[in-house]
């Protein structure tokens, strides 16, 4: 091999080196590309997964919040209205493991003015139902409820959406006793878990 065919070979051999390196280089990128992408698509599918799963927990909760508390709104003078406004809830929290449903038990009442404010309750341990004539005990306590008053219910929920490396907390309470305001009832919501979705509800007595 003369001199001027070594230098071509040599030239010819370095491009060919240079174009297998830069072709190593993109490849090594483009798998970067493609785990980093997946990741981020991973993270994100598994954030519409819980969330909906969360979305689904607080939407049903609500809404059996609001059946025991109708339930209970219709039950005047009977005997067995606040237990049954509790069944009402446990039966329509569809789908949910109703054993770590924690219903707050008994509801509140807010008294309206005139004649028998604040006379509603679902624990009077003494004297007498008006409506049954039974004797009100600790042992068995009279739910006398009154048209006009108002009650409030509320239930929570175990919540899994808390992520501490990022920052992201989408439960509604952490684990505690928290005293809740909504629609002219307030109420003492507990959470036995570390964090909670909770739902109140509040109806009138008629």
């Amino acid at each position: 091999m003369n001199l001027s065919n070594k230098f071509v070979f040599q030239s010819t051999w370095r491009k060919v080196r240079k174009a297998s390196d830069r072709a190593r280089c993109e490849k090594g990128s483009t798998l970067f590309e493609f785990a980093m992408a997946a990741l981020m698509l991973s993270t994100l599918l598994v954030g519409i997964v819980y969330g909906g799963i969360m979305a689904y927990d607080r939407a049903v909760l609500a809404n059996a919040v609001a059946v025991g508390a109708r339930t209970l709104a219709h039950e005047e003078g009977d005997p067995t209205a606040c237990t049954d406004a509790t069944n009402a809830i446990i039966a329509s929290a569809y789908a949910m493991n109703t054993s770590e449903l924690t219903i707050t038990t008994p509801p509140e009442f807010t008294a309206k003015a005139g004649s028998g404010a604040g006379s509603s309750s679902c624990d009077v341990t003494t004297g007498t139902n008006p409506y049954t004539g039974a004797s009100c005990t600790s042992s068995s306590p009279c739910q006398i409820l009154k048209e006009g008053e108002l009650v409030t219910m509320a239930a929570s929920y175990p919540c899994s959406m808390y992520f501490p490396r990022l920052g992201i907390n989408l439960c509604s309470m952490a684990q505690g006793t928290t005293t809740i305001t909504n629609g002219g009832g307030t109420i003492n919501v507990t959470c036995p878990y570390p964090y909670c979705v909770y739902s109140i509800e509040t109806a009138l007595i008629e």
